[in-house]
C-alpha cells in the first residue's frame, strides 16, 4: 500500500474518454487510490463542490463536449472557499508547449501530455500531492510541541 495515500479523500477525475478513464482509475486503485469520475466538465464541478471531503486532487482533461478545462481549471481558482486550492493536474491531448504554459499560467499545478506512461501520471501525482501536503491521513487527534506534531 501506498504510504501517500489518504484513503478518505479520493481523487477526481474529469475526463470525457470512458475507457481512459477506467484505464486510469483501476491503475490509480493498484497503488491505492481511489478515482471518481465525471465524464463532463458540468457535472466535475457539481461533483467537486458537493463532494465530502473533498478530493485530495484533479485530474482533469481539457478538451470536453461541454466546456474547456481551461475554463473549469478558472471556475475552480475563483472558488471562494478551500476548493480554490485543489491541485489540478491537467492530463491532455494537447501537448505543445504554449498548451503547457498556458495551462500552468491558468492554474494547474502539473500538467501530463497524452499518450502518456501511467507510471509517470502516478509520479506526478505523488510529487503534487507531497508539495500541498495532502501526503497520507490526517491523524485523529493531534499533539503540538512548537513545530513538532504527534
Amino acid at each position: 500500500m501506498d504510504k501517500l495515500v489518504d484513503m478518505s479523500q479520493p481523487l477526481l477525475m474529469i475526463e470525457d474518454d470512458a475507457r481512459l478513464a477506467a484505464m486510469v482509475s483501476e491503475y490509480l486503485a493498484q497503488s491505492g487510490y481511489t478515482v471518481e469520475v465525471a465524464g463532463s466538465g458540468e457535472e466535475g464541478l457539481a461533483r467537486l463542490q458537493a463532494a465530502h471531503p473533498a478530493p485530495q486532487l484533479l485530474v482533469l482533461d481539457l478538451m470536453l463536449p461541454d466546456m474547456d478545462g481551461l475554463e473549469i481549471c478558472r471556475r475552480i481558482r475563483a472558488l471562494p472557499s478551500a476548493l480554490a486550492q485543489t491541485p489540478i493536474l491537467m492530463l491532455t491531448a494537447k501537448g505543445d508547449p504554449m498548451d503547457r504554459v498556458i495551462g500552468l499560467e491558468m492554474g494547474a499545478d502539473d500538467y501530463l501530455a497524452k499518450p502518456f506512461e501511467p507510471r509517470e501520471l502516478l509520479a506526478r501525482i505523488r510529487a503534487v500531492l507531497r508539495r500541498r501536503g495532502g501526503n497520507g491521513p490526517a491523524p485523529a487527534s493531534q499533539l503540538r510541541f512548537g513545530s513538532l506534531a504527534i
